[in-house]
């Protein structure tokens, strides 16, 4: 039950994409609208379905050091396949590219290892916010790992990187294979946006729909 904590920013960015296309193209939503949009938001997603069958659980860590986000998660095509299937079917077109751009914005700044949001120029992994070692102070002191880090680790950054070869050392060190519980179990910056995000959504989709 507690994974579908990690599942309500998706759920959000559908039915935020949902209310954008209306307003954007003056389409009439029906509540069914929104039951096409949260799919939508989770497709990028779908490269971690044969990891979730396999191992009942998606996770990213010494245990299984390989994030999923290799197949699916290149903005530039879900970018260049929204527009032009906005062209041709506008309200659909525009659901799907802000669905998907707000699935990539919060894998920019959530729980995982960043997108190549520079992909084809390269495989590198970006992240905004965030660690190298790529968790929250309160879970590196929870574990005793603060004051062991690098100064330079312990710095929240603006945007922070790792390449190809180096991000399976990373996560083979610092993944999380069990990684609900200490981000969306306990209120932290990234849970209390997430939340409030969720929120929002679901005022707006109602005011979409009774308005």
């Amino acid at each position: 039950m507690k994974a579908l904590l990690a599942l309500l920013a998706d759920i959000a960015n559908g039915l935020f994409a949902v209310v954008f296309a209306g307003l954007l193209t003056g389409t009439e939503v029906v509540w069914w609208h929104f039951l096409v949009g949260i799919p939508l938001a989770m497709c990028p997603d779908l490269d971690a379905l044969p990891e979730l069958l396999r191992r009942g659980k998606v996770g990213a860590s010494g245990e299984h050091a390989h994030d999923h986000r290799e197949a699916l998660h290149y903005p530039v095509l879900f970018v260049l396949a929204g527009v032009a299937f906005a062209y041709f079917v506008p309200y659909w077109g525009w659901m799907f590219l802000a669905a998907t751009i707000l699935h990539f914005v919060n894998d920019f700044y959530g729980t995982g290892w960043g997108i190549p949001v520079l992909w084809p120029l390269t495989n590198r992994r970006y992240k905004l916010l965030g660690r190298r070692v790529n968790r929250l102070r309160t879970i590196l002191e929870a574990n005793g790992d603060w004051d062991s880090i690098p100064e330079e680790e312990r710095t929240l950054r603006l945007v922070v990187s790792w390449s190809h070869d180096e991000l399976r050392d990373y996560i083979r060190k610092w993944g999380l294979d069990e990684w609900i519980g200490p981000y969306y179990l306990r209120l932290n910056w990234i849970s209390g946006i997430e939340y409030v995000l969720f929120l929002l959504s679901l005022i707006a989709a109602y005011i979409t729909l009774v308005y």
